[in-house]
């Protein structure tokens, strides 16, 4: 038959499968009917295989256009082109940033902090180069948009920006490939910055507290109204805790039996479990008391736990004249440990780092009592720095031991 528009609107759809017809003058031009459609195709054998193409759809798709294009596609396909895998690179060619960053966030397992983190840099940093075809990313615009964020915004965070922006289009250039296996991205245009040796230079953080100001830290802190705050900083400061980790505390994590308490997933991965000096323990023994949450230290936010509270933070500082960070916190935890001639592997056990890769740091196990000591020893040089008296000194350690 002649596929014209009066002989396909007499074709019936289907029960079930589909019926193909073809048209008798224009050979591999045809049209195959389902159950809810008509879908114009062209079809034709290359070599041993039999390649078929789709044209659209009738009737959006009229059958003078159908026919037109059926021409073109047919000469294509009897001149080697496939036309599939042609229109199928074009798409994978014309992926979007957008949409390579949430297969990125899909592909691997992050903490919802990362994923956040992430996301703000992307939507803050590049947010006219999510609709933008990755190819199109261009040494020179990732280059001129590192130097921009430098000057508006801050030399660290266009180095965090660079990076997050390399580690997307690295998993885009594994990801995606032409049909020769070949990656669409053959080379990361973020490598600009490190040929031209742009990235910033800034130096390491290195905010803590010292010794001598110690006393007038905790006279501040001791001092605040709200008591979940109040020990939340003073947690952080005795334990050199993460300041999230610390926050996501249960009770479930906290053994006042033992005086210890579970880090279950830590930023590292690994669950551990760590003391409590004899501080803290009567500190979180009285927070439980009267606690009638599953949080340590709960907040009023959707989250349920306590976000860092910067205003606090910012009448503290304003009151001490002692400017700090919450991260500053954990610095002051492991510059006084290594002070106190502390074995390195017992630090890095105490605030959770990952110990080195020596065949000797795989052999060495510390557990809870091991690290009892350190701990205990770390809050007692910081209590007398502060004008405290060690806690056994004044309040009995509240025994637990049944």
């Amino acid at each position: 038959m002649k596929l014209i528009k009066s002989v396909v609107e007499k074709l019936e759809l289907t029960e079930k499968g589909q019926v193909f017809y073809w048209d008798d003058e224009l050979a591999g031009f045809g049209m195959y009917v389902g159950t809810k459609s008509k879908t114009w195709c062209v079809q034709q054998r290359i070599g041993n295989k039999t390649k078929r193409v789709v044209l659209g759809k009738f009737p959006t798709m009229t059958a003078e256009q159908a026919r037109t294009a059926a021409k073109k596609g047919i000469g294509a396909l009897a001149a080697g082109v496939d036309t599939v895998q042609e229109k199928r690179e074009q798409n994978i060619k014309a992926v979007t940033l957008g949409e390579v960053f949430t297969a990125f966030l899909e592909a691997r397992q992050l903490k919802p902090k990362t994923v956040r983190d992430y996301t703000g840099v992307m939507n803050n940093i590049y947010p006219d180069w999510q609709k933008l075809p990755i190819t199109e990313i261009t040494r020179d615009a990732v280059e001129r948009r590192h130097k921009k964020v430098g000057v508006e915004r801050g030399e660290a965070y266009a180095n965090l920006g660079g990076r997050t922006l390399r580690s997307v289009l690295n998993y885009a250039s594994a990801k995606y490939e032409t049909g020769k296996g070949l990656s669409i991205l053959p080379e990361n245009p973020v490598k600009r910055i490190s040929q031209t040796r742009s990235w910033y230079k800034v130096g390491r953080r290195t905010g803590h507290l010292k010794p001598h100001q110690l006393e007038i830290w905790f006279d501040a802190v001791l001092n605040i109204d709200n008591s979940t705050i109040r020990d939340y900083l003073i947690f952080v400061l005795l334990t050199g805790c993460r300041k999230d980790e610390s926050a996501k505390l249960q009770w479930s994590d906290i053994d006042l039996t033992d005086n210890s308490y579970i880090l279950r997933d830590p930023k590292n991965g690994r669950p551990m479990q760590l003391p409590l000096s004899d501080y803290l323990a009567n500190m979180l023994t009285a927070r439980k008391l009267s606690s009638n949450n599953d949080f340590v230290f709960p907040g009023e936010g959707v989250r349920g736990y306590l976000v860092e509270p910067k205003r606090q933070l910012a009448k503290i500082i304003e009151k001490t004249d002692v400017p700090f960070a919450m991260h500053d916190l954990r610095r002051t935890f492991v510059t006084i440990a290594e002070s106190l001639d502390i074995s390195s592997f017992a630090v890095k056990a105490l605030v959770n780092h990952k110990q080195g890769d020596d065949v000797t740091s795989g052999y060495i196990q510390l557990n809870v009592e091991r690290l009892r000591i350190p701990m205990q020893t770390i809050t007692d040089f910081m209590l007398k720095s502060a004008g405290i008296k060690q806690s056994a000194e004044i309040v009995p350690i509240i025994q637990n031991k049944g």
